[in-house]
């Protein structure tokens, strides 16, 4: 369930949220398992219902946690704290998104996380799948803010330029503290001053 996300299809823009306290990091970490209405990586398409049926589901049977889709369990490495659907104004997740928190306690594992080795979550199901034709609006160019760095609270306005398919072409984000960001990926920024952002496109308004 826990992976990086190598491809850039609209759905995988979901990167972890690290919480922090007054002392650092809690090793707690938020982000969107699924959106509805979006085609996923795979051009699997969720509605509401079926988003909140799959969260529903985990959480009554208890299902495994893994790395990369390994099939081996990691639930004595980490462990689900936090299980919901987003509801509508939700200031940080996207409205009907799943969405997880999860306490990391594996050392390694942590470590992976906070270099952006690994940065979001993935779910592995056996379904019914249904065929459907589904009119996706095209969009362009795409405008936002990104999160916050953990140490300092400085942010970044960015752009970026998506194609048809809604991967990015280029982009890239203002000047903050002396520094700005390069973007040619999902997720996450490029590095600049030994930093990265977590954005995320899916959820503002873009140009057709």
């Amino acid at each position: 369930m826990l992976e990086s996300l190598l491809t850039n299809r609209k759905d995988d823009a979901k990167g972890f949220r690290l919480h922090t306290g007054e002392d650092g990091y809690e090793r707690i970490v938020f982000a969107e398992v699924m959106i509805p209405e979006y085609l996923n990586t795979f051009n699997d398409y969720h509605s509401a219902r079926s988003v909140r049926e799959f969260a529903y589901a985990y959480m009554i049977n208890g299902f495994s946690i893994d790395v990369e889709h390994s099939n081996n369990d990691i639930s004595g490495k980490a462990y689900v704290v936090e299980s919901f659907v987003a509801r509508k104004g939700d200031p940080d997740f996207i409205e009907e998104a799943w969405v997880m928190g999860m306490y990391i306690k594996d050392d390694e594992l942590w470590e992976q996380i906070k270099e952006h080795e690994i940065n979001g979550f993935s779910y592995e199901a056996i379904v019914d799948v249904v065929k459907i034709d589904i009119d996706m609006p095209l969009i362009q160019t795409v405008t936002g803010v990104t999160e916050e760095d953990p140490i300092d609270k400085h942010v970044h306005d960015f752009f970026v330029l998506l194609d048809d398919d809604g991967r990015i072409i280029s982009g890239g984000t203002t000047e903050a503290n002396g520094h700005a960001h390069e973007i040619v990926r999902h997720t996450f920024t490029g590095e600049a001053s030994g930093h990265v952002h977590i954005f995320n496109y899916i959820d503002r308004t873009g140009e057709e």
